[in-house]
């Protein structure tokens, strides 16, 4: 009997199945985007880890060999950013915001409002039909977005590009827009004795194993994050003299810009070269309306004008929280808005889909 093909996605996903050689470029490559993100850390450039890591996977995927990375990489990464937020979480930073509901609701129905009416321009001069225009601008829940396109007659594949550009821009973008502002601040040092940071990062590493085991039980969009944060807060409240080095959130960052940059490649670009310069304008769009939320937000609440913007972009939680850690731009309360967002799309995404979407009926 012929012998079949070996799948190479099955190989990437079933770690007892990938080879030596692979094994050795994943290492070489995450090595590579933690260099290259440490490097502009060094240099004081905004979100440096989490910038170079990205960049070095574009690079990467674009230009050398395409890769994927293991899904527990992602989830550390996640818990890593998720704990260090809980580590700086301080209950008091939430009482002067309980006026935040309402602007919070406003932006949210603004977001969405405006999601709708980009996949109506986006159907009407992109060539797309209606239904993937519409789970292409859907502003949060990319993941679920996907995942829901293909069910309803969308085409998947471009669905996934224009998300995966959508996220990759904001976060290349949004770090240099709010860091016009801030200073670099050190990466690399302690903040106690070497005693105290070597225990505080064993802390930190257990509640990051305790939120992934947690987030595999519990499955709700953000929830690993959420649990990171939650069990990060309980253990620095047991043990409040934890420091956490200042390098380990950003190994988090680079970990995530890793995995961030390996998901655009050339695929990607073929995908978006089916809707032509329309995708372009569409993302530009997308940035101008994020830019008015903030700024509609900013003027409703006490906040400064870039933690609104964190606070408000569709960007992606863990993206933005990551930023925000980044740029010390209040990463509690970004967090917390960012998840809100994303599990309010969510809930409200049943509701977008019966409004808007036209129902395809299965081929006989």
């Amino acid at each position: 009997m012929k012998r079949q093909p070996t799948d190479m996605r099955s190989n990437l996903s079933n770690p007892d199945r990938t080879s030596h050689p692979m094994i050795v470029r994943r290492v070489a490559y995450v090595a590579a985007a933690l260099s290259v993100g440490a490097l502009l850390a060094g240099l004081r450039v905004p979100a440096g880890w989490l910038i170079g890591a990205i960049v070095t996977g574009l690079v990467c995927s674009v230009l050398v060999k395409k890769m994927q990375l293991p899904d527990w990489l992602f989830k550390v990464s996640l818990g890593v950013i998720g704990a260090n937020i809980g580590f700086i979480l301080k209950p008091t930073q939430f009482v002067e915001y309980h006026q935040l509901l309402l602007p919070f609701l406003l932006t949210l129905c603004l977001t969405l409002a405006g999601g709708v009416l980009l996949g109506r321009f986006m159907h009407r001069f992109s060539g797309l039909d209606a239904n993937t225009a519409f789970f292409c601008c859907l502003p949060g829940g990319a993941s679920e977005a996907i995942a829901l396109s293909k069910e309803y007659g969308a085409n998947q594949s471009i669905v996934a590009a224009y998300h995966t550009t959508r996220i990759l821009f904001f976060v290349l973008t949004i770090p240099v827009v709010a860091g016009i502002s801030r200073s670099g601040s050190g990466s690399f040092g302690i903040n106690g004795s070497w005693g105290t940071a070597v225990v505080s990062t064993g802390l930190l590493a257990l509640s990051v194993l305790a939120a992934v085991l947690l987030a595999r039980r519990l499955k709700f969009p953000g929830s690993l994050l959420l649990f990171s944060i939650l069990i990060g807060f309980v253990a620095s409240s047991l043990v409040p003299e934890a420091e956490i080095p200042r390098f380990v959130p950003g190994i988090g960052q680079g970990l995530l810009g890793a995995v961030i940059g390996l998901r655009f490649d050339n695929q990607t670009m073929t995908q978006l070269k089916k809707i032509g310069a329309t995708a372009l304008i569409s993302l530009l769009l997308y940035f101008v309306l994020s830019v008015l939320l903030a700024t509609i937000f900013y003027g409703l609440t006490p906040l400064d004008w870039f933690t609104s913007l964190l606070s408000v972009v569709p960007a992606g939680a863990a993206e933005m929280s990551s930023t925000a850690m980044a740029l010390d731009i209040e990463p509690a309360l970004v967090a917390t808005l960012q998840m809100a967002r994303l599990l309010a799309v969510f809930f409200a995404m049943p509701l977008l889909i019966h409004r808007f979407v036209r129902r395809v009926e299965a081929p006989k």
